[in-house]
C-alpha cells in the first residue's frame, strides 16, 4: 500500500461466519501508534459464501497519507448479538512512502 493512494483492502475470515456480527477493523501505525478504526454496518460491509465471511475495505488519500512509512499492524474484533466477542490474529501491511505528501484532486 502507498500513501496518499486509495487502496481496496480484500477482508477474508477463513471458516467463520461473521455476517451477524458487528466487526471492528483497526490500522494500527507502528511508528505512531496511531489506530483506525472501520465498523462493519457502517463503512464495510461481509458476506458468508458457506465457508469464509469476505468483504472489501477502501481507505482514503488522507487516511493513507496519515500512515507512516512502514509496518501497519490489522487486527479485527467482532461481537455476535449474543454478547460473545472474539479476534483475528495480527497481520502486517507495508505502508510505502510517496514523494507529494498532499491529497491530489482531479480538476
Amino acid at each position: 500500500m502507498y500513501q496518499g493512494t486509495t487502496p481496496t483492502i480484500p477482508l477474508t475470515f477463513k471458516k467463520i461466519n461473521l455476517s451477524e456480527a458487528k466487526i471492528y477493523l483497526t490500522f494500527q501505525d507502528e511508528q505512531k501508534k496511531k489506530t483506525l478504526t472501520f465498523t462493519s454496518g457502517e463503512d464495510f460491509t461481509v458476506t458468508f459464501d458457506g465457508t469464509d465471511t469476505t468483504g472489501e475495505i477502501k481507505l482514503t488519500q488522507k487516511q493513507t497519507l496519515d500512515m507512516c512509512q512502514g509496518n501497519c499492524t490489522v487486527q479485527a474484533r467482532f461481537v455476535f448479538p449474543d454478547g460473545n466477542a472474539g479476534a483475528t490474529e495480527k497481520t502486517q501491511l507495508f505502508v510505502n512512502p510517496v514523494i507529494l505528501k498532499d491529497v491530489i484532486s482531479y480538476g
